[in-house]
C-alpha cells in the first residue's frame, strides 16, 4: 500500500486497430513497452516471525486452558534492532488469511472478519491505542533525575498506599484520594534504582506529584509529558504501515480542549502510573525502549531494508533513519518557577539514562518484577514488566470494571544483550494480566529465538 510507487512499475501502452473479427491489423502509434516494478526486501526475519507468533499464541492458549476460560484473544509482539531501528518481527493477533482476499474477497469470510470483537482485521501492534501501565514509568523516571526532582539516592517511604487531596482549581478544598502501590504492605524505603526494579507503585506516585515534605515538589504533568514525547509517545512513528494511531500523552491543556474539564491532583499521579488518560501503541512502547538502550538514540522503525529493480540490482540501498538524539537535541521544554514554557529547550543528561538503564537491569536480578521470568536466561538482558488496568466497551458489556478490582492488560519490554543491545522486544496480551506472568514469557521465548537462530546462521556459511 506505501511502496506502490516501487513496486507497481509502469504500464505499457499500444494503439492498434483490428478488424471487425477483432484480429490486430496494424499499430496506429508505437509501442510503450511495461517496464517492472521493483522489488522490496523486508527487514522481517520470518523464522523469527514465526518463533514469536508461537511464543504468543502458545503462551496465551496455555493460559486459557490453565483458566478454564477463553480469556486472552488479543496480543502483539514486535521485535526490533534499537540501533537502526529494523523491524525483525511484528505479529498482531487475531489475524487472517490474506491470500483469501488476493483476488476477491469472499462475502462470508469478510461479514465474519468484521463482525468478530477480537478485530482480526486491525493491526493491534500500530492502531491499537492503550493504556501501557507500568512500562511508560520509564518517562517520568527520566524525567525525575534529569529534572533534579530526587537524587538517585534519596529515599523515598512506600507503605502501601498514600493519600492526597483531590482538586480540580488551587482553591479547592480538596476530596481525600487514596492510591495504592500493587503491594499491600508496600516496599519499605526505595531509592531510585529499585524503584524501577520493583516498579514501586508509591515512589512514582510522590516524585510525580509530590508528596508534603517528603517530596515538595514532584515532577509534574508538564515536564513529565516532555518526557514522555522525546521517547516517542504521542505522535507516530512513520513507520511504512498505513493506519498508524498516534495515542495520547495528555496534559492540562489537552483536557480542558477536550473534556471541558480541569486537570485534577490525582490524573498526575495516575499518569505516572500510565493509566488514567495516557494511550499508547505497542510501538511506542517499543521505541521508547529501544531509544534507552540505544543510549538516547530515538531510530525510526521501518520494514523495509532496501529495495531492488527487476534485475536484482540495489537501488535503494538501506540507511538507519535517526529521529532525535535526546542527549543531543534539545527538545524538553523548560518552565518557570509558574510553570509557565520559556522558549527555551534542553537535552537528557547522558548519566540519566545510563541510570535508567540499571534500573532496567536490575528488574531481571533478584528482587526484581522479572526475576521469575528470566531465571535461567543466559543472555544478559534488561526490561520492564507492565501490568495496567483498563475498563473499554468490552470489559463494561462484560460487568467487569468494578471498583478496585479492575481488568488488566498484560506488558513486557525487554532488550539484549544489556551491553550492546541488538534486539529489544515488546509483548502484549489484552485482558492478560500481570505482566511478568503473561508478556514476559512471550518476550522471553523471542530473545532465546533470536539469539538461537543468531548463533546458527553464524555456524553456517551464507551463501
Amino acid at each position: 500500500y506505501t511502496m506502490q510507487e516501487d513496486l507497481g512499475g509502469t504500464n505499457g501502452k499500444r494503439v492498434v486497430e483490428v478488424d471487425s473479427a477483432g484480429q490486430v491489423l496494424r499499430d496506429l502509434q508505437p509501442p510503450i513497452p511495461t517496464q517492472a516494478g521493483n522489488n522490496v526486501v523486508l527487514t522481517i526475519d520470518t523464522r523469527l516471525q514465526m518463533a514469536a507468533k508461537q511464543a504468543l499464541i502458545g503462551e496465551m492458549n496455555g493460559w486459557n486452558a490453565y483458566l478454564n476460560d477463553t480469556r486472552m484473544t488479543n496480543g502483539v509482539v514486535i521485535a526490533m534492532n534499537p540501533k537502526t531501528g529494523e523491524v525483525l518481527a511484528m505479529v498482531s493477533q487475531p489475524t487472517y488469511e490474506n491470500n483469501r482476499m488476493a483476488r476477491f474477497i469472499p462475502a462470508y469470510y469478510y461479514e465474519q472478519l468484521t463482525s468478530d470483537p477480537n478485530r482480526p482485521l486491525f493491526n493491534h501492534a500500530i492502531s491499537a491505542e492503550l493504556p501501557p501501565g507500568s512500562v511508560y514509568k520509564m518517562a517520568p523516571a527520566v524525567g525525575f533525575i534529569n529534572e533534579g526532582v530526587v537524587t538517585p539516592e534519596y529515599l523515598v517511604e512506600d507503605l502501601g498506599k498514600i493519600t492526597v487531596l483531590q482538586k480540580f482549581t488551587p482553591n479547592d478544598p480538596g476530596i481525600p484520594q487514596d492510591y495504592v502501590c500493587y503491594d499491600d504492605n508496600g516496599h519499605g524505603m526505595v531509592d531510585y534504582l529499585h524503584a524501577i526494579a520493583l516498579s514501586c507503585d508509591v515512589y512514582f506516585y510522590k516524585v510525580s506529584g509530590g508528596y508534603l515534605n517528603e517530596v515538595r515538589e514532584g515532577l509534574g504533568v508538564w515536564k513529565m509529558a516532555q518526557y514522555a514525547r522525546a521517547l516517542g509517545y504521542g505522535e507516530i512513528t512513520g513507520i511504512e504501515l498505513p493506519g498508524e494511531a498516534p495515542g495520547l500523552v495528555p496534559d492540562p491543556d489537552w483536557k480542558r480542549v477536550n473534556l471541558s474539564e480541569n486537570w485534577a491532583t490525582g490524573d498526575t499521579y495516575i499518569a505516572s502510573m500510565g493509566q488514567g488518560y495516557v494511550l499508547s501503541t505497542p510501538l511506542q512502547v517499543l521505541v521508547s525502549f529501544a531509544t534507552l538502550a540505544n543510549d538516547g538514540k530515538r531510530m525510526r522503525p521501518t520494514l523495509i531494508y532496501e529495495v531492488r529493480d527487476s534485475e536484482g540490482n540495489v537501488i535503494k540501498p538501506f540507511e538507519p533513519d535517526l529521529t532525535a538524539d535526546i542527549t543531543q537535541d534539545p527538545l524538553i521544554e523548560i518552565y518557570d518557577e509558574n510553570l509557565f514554557a520559556t522558549g527555551e529547550k534542553k537535552t537528557v543528561a547522558p548519566y540519566v539514562i545510563e541510570l535508567a538503564k540499571r534500573g532496567m537491569r536490575m528488574v531481571v536480578e533478584p528482587g526484581g518484577t522479572g526475576e521469575k521470568t528470566f531465571a535461567g536466561f543466559e543472555i544478559p538482558s534488561a526490561g520492564k514488566t507492565g501490568t495496567a488496568e483498563y475498563c473499554d466497551d468490552v470489559a463494561q458489556s462484560k460487568n467487569l470494571c468494578q471498583p478496585g478490582s479492575w481488568p488488566t492488560h498484560s506488558w513486557y519490554v525487554g532488550y539484549a544483550p544489556f551491553d550492546d543491545p541488538e534486539i529489544v522486544v515488546v509483548g502484549f496480551v489484552y485482558n492478560g494480566g500481570e505482566g511478568a506472568s503473561v508478556a514476559g514469557p512471550i518476550v522471553r521465548k523471542t530473545l532465546e529465538a533470536y539469539f538461537e537462530l543468531k548463533a546458527l546462521d553464524e555456524e553456517v556459511p551464507q551463501s
